[in-house]
């Protein structure tokens, strides 16, 4: 299957032999067997083959959109109670101490630059800092979930992840104990990638002509299989294969007991099968999804399997994303988890392979 991704400086859609525009061309994207078109190469650079989506695709880019301002919401929620209402005089500025801590962790390099952040918090006031980021996640929540300024709310995100990468998660560093993803962030810029591509469709506003943005697709595309390449290199590293059950148990301290016991069941199952062979088949997984997601080879089948790998991990490695509690989840941005957004990112891609039912 291969998909064809729109192009604005593709015609409009075909015509009919009366002159009308084919119903059958108003799909974004086309669905063919992954070797019929050797002409695209992956999903990251097929060509457009019509300008706009279906309706019910569009429902569906929709309902996306939304469930990411609602993590956005969520995040601003953490952000809040962990930064400004858990506040006082034994924790004055739990912000600044974030910042601290991703200049303790970054690279000699990156130092300088992530000490400076800190000096500007201290300046202009760590809880007013504060106070601004979580504004920024709520102003980008509800535009998401309302539809409302897309085009700034998908640049502006794109760009305030980036920032919060370096200042709030140093780069992802230090890749220590196991450590296989640059953190939550990344995931955050290539899904806003894909809000800038569909806006134009979603938006309450939007023309009957509108078409997504190709290159907004095809940047989210691509970013996101170099980050499953990314992860995939470090999950061969000898720390990962060889510890791999610690990076189960280091997700139960402070979960509720249902939580706990889920996990412990799971390591139950990691110690009678082998850690190293259950840890073997991680790292061939996540080299086979981001083979295909960069090469295009059965990404039919890799995006599906790729959702469900991506809730397995979020389900048991993350721990849903808890614990949630005071200065818990959301305080450094990683609300509900890393891998949920990986699997809303899957969701995207698969949304936009849909077909139209009169095809």
């Amino acid at each position: 299957m291969t998909v064809l991704l729109p192009d604005e400086h593709q015609p409009a859609a075909k015509l009919s032999r009366d002159g009308a525009r084919s119903s059958s061309d108003s799909i974004t994207f086309s669905d063919e067997s992954d070797s019929a078109n050797t002409s695209s190469l992956s999903p990251l650079y097929g060509r457009g083959a019509a300008p706009s989506a279906s309706p019910g695709v569009v429902a569906l880019y929709r309902l996306l959109v939304g469930v990411f301002g609602a993590f956005w919401l969520a995040n601003a929620w953490f952000q809040l109670s962990a930064w400004v209402l858990r506040a006082g005089p034994a924790h004055p500025a739990p912000l600044l101490g974030v910042l601290d801590g991703a200049a303790r962790h970054a690279p000699a390099w990156l130092r300088p630059g992530s000490l400076w952040v800190v000096h500007v918090a201290e300046a202009i006031g760590p809880q007013i800092m504060a106070i601004a980021m979580v504004m920024i996640a709520l102003a980008l929540g509800l535009a998401m979930i309302f539809r409302r300024g897309l085009d700034v709310a998908g640049w502006g995100g794109l760009a305030y992840s980036l920032f919060c990468w370096v200042t709030l998660g140093a780069l992802g560093f230090p890749y220590t104990k196991g450590q296989t993803d640059p953190g939550v962030f990344p995931a955050y810029a290539i899904a806003f990638l894909f809000v800038l591509a569909v806006a134009p469709v979603v938006a309450p506003a939007g023309s009957a002509q509108a078409r997504p943005r190709s290159w907004a697709w095809r940047a989210g595309a691509l970013g996101f299989a170099l980050l499953w390449v990314f992860d995939a290199v470090l999950k061969w590293s000898p720390y990962f294969l060889g510890h791999f059950v610690d990076q189960l148990t280091s997700a139960i301290p402070g979960q509720p007991g249902w939580v706990a016991t889920y996990i412990g069941w799971t390591i139950a199952v990691v110690r009678a099968v082998g850690p190293t062979p259950v840890a073997v088949t991680v790292a061939v997984a996540e080299t086979a999804l981001a083979f295909s997601l960069l090469s295009g080879v059965l990404v039919s089948l890799a995006i599906p399997l790729g959702f469900l790998y991506s809730l397995a991990v979020w389900t048991t490695a993350e721990g849903f994303g808890g614990p949630y509690g005071p200065g818990g989840t959301g305080i450094r941005g990683d609300v509900l988890g890393n891998v949920v957004i990986y699997a809303l990112i899957f969701l995207f891609l698969a949304v936009g392979r849909r077909r139209t039912a009169g095809r």
